[in-house]
């Protein structure tokens, strides 16, 4: 399958790397030359993770979004969804009917972007979808090196619009064998675990980040910080059942209790092969998506989604409320809440309906304004 990867992060080197090893025909795309590193002029990257090791070749890396994208009948973007605008606007050009953009994760950004897109006055993809959280728990090593020691056991998918679930599912399992369908967009965002852990182990370690290097999964997840996640992570379930979505909510007791392991996200031993690894020991400030992504667009997800279900999130709304006193400006009802997005005037069943009909929604006209 041919296949463009968008973005020289972590996640999307890893992609990359893991697809190609696959014996998919991978083009990688960086915004710069810095950012592809020795890519640019040898596209081979050392990939070690779990399931699958060694020296990946790409068909190419290119900082031209046009001559990634050639081909491509597949267009992955594992990038934070504080890029996902800005990634509309370049993509507009170039969006064909036959592609699946996949986000990865997502936030609600399948929709999000396909916004954007029509704002641009775009053509649409044959549909936009996005994973409930990372294919895989990773982190370059070298300017062509990635070790991801997880790989997803369970990969929550989600499809706007959602009437186009089952080709698109069909079309990517062969590319990630984790995939699990959901309802729709939403019951995918609504599965993050990003925003239940990152902004507390974050804000309760915020003593210790200030002072440089810190592994916050290793030595931050005391039994203190694992009260507050258990309780965004109960808020978030709350949520999840308010809008019906059905189980499996993959609680992140699943990750955090090994005896449940196998229902969660990332499988049995997952806790244990990251902080094993000892790559998650790094900077943290108020600028890493922890906080710009996990707090900004998660949490205000779960909030405006739990408001709209009648949910009470105290945690996620206490939350929301600090990181604004940290960081200086509103967080509440910005960022992927249901209202900054034109949802906000709909009920519940309509926003079910408009999430399965997409841009053949009678409301669509209303919500890209």
């Amino acid at each position: 399958m041919n296949v463009a990867v968008l973005g020289a992060s972590h996640g999307g080197f890893t992609t990359a790397a893991d697809l190609a090893l696959a014996g998919h025909t991978v083009r990688l795309w960086g915004r710069s030359a810095e950012a592809l590193g020795p890519l640019a002029s040898a596209p081979t990257i050392t990939l070690t993770a779990e399931g699958r090791a060694g020296a990946a070749r790409l068909a190419r890396a290119t900082t031209d979004l046009a001559e990634a994208l050639a081909g491509a009948e597949i267009v992955i973007a594992p990038i934070p969804a504080t890029g996902h605008d800005d990634l509309a606007k370049r993509l507009a050009p170039h969006v064909n009917d036959r592609q699946i953009i996949l986000l990865t994760p997502g936030t609600l950004g399948s929709y999000a972007i396909a916004r954007e897109l029509a704002r641009a006055g775009a053509r649409f993809p044959y549909a936009l979808a996005e994973t409930g959280t990372l294919p895989y728990l990773t982190r370059r090593t070298g300017p062509a090196a990635v070790s991801a020691p997880v790989r997803a056991a369970n990969l929550p998918l989600g499809v706007f619009p959602a009437s186009r679930t089952k080709q698109t599912v069909a079309r990517l399992a062969d590319l990630f064998a984790a995939v699990r369908p959901c309802v729709d967009a939403l019951d995918a965002a609504l599965t993050n675990a990003g925003p239940v852990i990152h902004p507390p182990l974050v804000l309760l370690n915020a003593g210790a980040i200030d002072g440089g290097r810190f592994d916050v999964h290793a030595a931050g997840a005391t039994p203190s910080v694992r009260r507050l996640i258990d309780v965004v992570d109960a808020e978030r379930v709350a949520t999840r059942e308010g809008w019906g979505y059905p189980a499996p909510h993959y609680e992140l007791a699943t990750y955090y209790d090994e005896g449940r392991a196998a229902e969660g996200l990332y499988g049995a031993g997952a806790k244990a092969k990251l902080l094993a690894s000892g790559l998650w020991s790094e900077i943290v400030t108020l600028q890493h998506r922890y906080v710009t992504e996990d707090v900004a667009f998660g949490l205000a997800l779960f909030e405006s989604a739990g408001r709209a279900a009648g949910v009470d999130t105290p945690g996620v709304s206490g939350l929301l409320l600090t990181f604004r006193a940290l960081l200086g400006r509103e967080l509440s009802g910005r960022g992927r809440a249901l209202e900054h997005l034109g949802l906000g005037d709909f009920s519940r069943r309509e926003i079910r309906a408009f999430l399965d009909q997409g841009w053949e929604s009678p409301i669509w006209a209303k919500v890209i304004r």
